[in-house]
């Protein structure tokens, strides 16, 4: 065992002796286990045994008695059939006879077991059946028998446990624990006096593990002696590139501040110049709606102010004919017939402009107000198209609205506007670029609550690039040519942040075109706007 008067660390004397006992626990815990299942097989195998040794007793008793006890039975010898039970009785094992027969006659000895540990011969003479006999044999006596073999088995083997626990004990220690000890001890010293040297305990001639072990420590304080020497070296001259470096670094910094100045103000001036643009194309749609509205009024005016001049000459001519009395009943009822005519024309031409004005007033206050109202999608979206049929009217392009007539919302109108506007001059600018006519589909569903917008067109559709970078800031196809390529990225923010929905590229929607699919609360909560 280890010598308990060498100096040992704390650590290392709490666990001096771990690994001889671990490997003691696991060799016994091994070897119990082996132990109690051989014991507890072999305790099975005699009781099969036992077992198998009085069936074959059954079979004596059935050929050698059965045929007697018949007799016995048929002639009522009673006392020949007490001689043959208790000759039944004195065989190996058997611990209960029973004979009975049809009548009255029951002669039993032994203790009765259970039921199902009894086996019943049926007592035959000639070929006619007098009675049963009941035989048991003593399970208790097996198994007793069976146990103490088993028994003495474990002991036997615990016996040569310990001994051979013993013999491995002074093994174990004297082979590897001691020599394992030394180098511990030596190690720590090393550790104290923070020395690297090689240790001083001699390789065996055998040349095991723990040779094995000493050698790679000793080769590894070598190489760490010669790290160290290397290490000291660089640390020497790391030491002076540091001192540089510093300098370089203190140099960088501040170049490196500036320059972070620099683009902290041009980021400033990048917002606020793209909040700029981004207003700029509000109003850049909102102009270009007042100037086609402002056409298209001035033809319904136009026509008023012709028919107001043709209904004056009349009147001038009918004016002098009243003065001079040379007017008659036809003048009359012609200057009447014309007067009808001419209001008619009137009246459908300030009609139709009065109807311009109103759509362009709703959608124009939408666009500069920040209202949430509640509206018809439907009819909100034929006021948009009002507002945008100078622009059609010049082409032979077609818009199709699929919305039911109900379908109401809850939002921000201008938003909505704004969204459709830019979609549908995107499809004139872009889309049908070169083409003489098309169609437009917009088709409004309701979804959980949501309004679900499906906007296509057939025209020439979107390249790769564009569906990759279409919501962009600043992508545009039409640069050097009046595009600021912020018209698809306002787009997107006010659906996102304004409308608080989603708008996305339908890749295989079934068009030639481009094709957009818009998610849009129907109830904006006002609370999160």
């Amino acid at each position: 065992m280890p010598d308990s008067k060498l100096r040992l660390p704390p650590e290392a004397v709490k666990k001096q002796h771990s690994l001889v006992w671990r490997i003691i626990l696991y060799f016994a815990l091994s070897s119990i286990t082996l132990s109690v299942i051989v014991g507890m097989v072999l305790a099975t195998w005699n009781y099969h045994r036992q077992t198998e040794a009085f069936q074959s007793r059954l079979d004596y008793i059935e050929a050698g008695y059965t045929e007697s006890l018949g007799s016995s039975l048929w002639f009522y010898d009673e006392t020949q059939i007490h001689t043959q039970v208790k000759g039944i009785m004195n065989l190996e094992d058997i611990s209960y006879v029973r004979v009975t027969d049809n009548l009255n006659l029951d002669i039993e000895t032994g203790t009765r077991p259970h039921h199902q540990d009894i086996k019943t011969i049926e007592l035959v003479y000639k070929n006619k059946p007098l009675g049963n006999l009941q035989v048991a044999f003593d399970r208790q006596a097996v198994l007793t028998e069976a146990s103490q073999t088993a028994i003495m088995m474990i002991i036997a083997q615990l016996a040569s446990l310990l001994l051979l626990t013993s013999l491995l004990v002074f093994v174990v220690h004297r082979l590897i624990t001691s020599r394992i000890r030394d180098m511990a001890l030596e190690v720590n010293e090393r550790i104290d006096s923070n020395s690297s040297e090689a240790l001083s305990i001699p390789e065996s001639a055998v040349h095991d593990e723990i040779d094995i072990l000493i050698h790679a420590f000793n080769t590894l304080s070598e190489k760490m002696n010669n790290e160290l020497k290397q290490k000291t070296r660089a640390q020497q001259q790391l030491k002076q590139v540091n001192s540089e470096l510093e300098d370089r670094v203190e140099e960088r910094t501040q170049s490196l501040q500036t320059t972070i100045d620099e683009l902290n103000h041009a980021l400033k001036a990048l917002n606020k110049t793209q909040g700029k643009l981004i207003e700029a194309e509000k109003l850049s749609a909102l102009g270009g709606m007042v100037a086609g509205i402002s056409h298209e009024i001035n033809t319904p005016l136009g026509l008023c102010i012709t028919i107001h001049s043709y209904i004056d000459d009349h009147y001038q001519q009918l004016k002098s004919g009243f003065d001079s009395g040379q007017i008659t009943k036809q003048d009359f009822s012609d200057f009447v017939a014309i007067m009808d005519e001419s209001l008619g024309i009137m009246d459908k031409n300030l009609q139709r402009a009065a109807h311009l004005i109103k759509s362009f007033k709703q959608v124009s206050e939408d666009q500069t107000g920040e209202h949430i109202r509640d509206f018809s999608v439907k009819d909100y979206l034929n006021e948009i198209l009002e507002t945008l049929s100078p622009k059609f009217k010049k082409t032979r392009h077609q818009v199709h609205i699929d919305c039911s007539e109900h379908m109401r919302m809850s939002t921000y109108p201008g938003a909505i506007s704004q969204v459709m506007t830019n979609l549908l001059m995107n499809s004139l600018i872009h889309g049908f670029e070169n083409k003489e006519q098309g169609n437009i589909n917009i088709l409004i569903a309701e979804e959980k609550g949501n309004a679900v917008i499906r906007y296509s067109d057939d025209g020439k559709g979107l390249n790769e690039e564009a569906k990759q970078k279409i919501f962009d800031p600043f992508y545009t196809t039409k640069r050097g040519q009046g595009g600021t390529g912020l018209g698809m990225h306002l787009v997107y923010n006010i659906v996102n942040q304004r409308l608080q929905g989603d708008i996305t590229i339908e890749k295989d929607c079934g068009c030639e075109g481009a094709c957009f699919r818009l998610i849009i609360p129907k109830k904006l909560d006002v609370s999160d706007s």
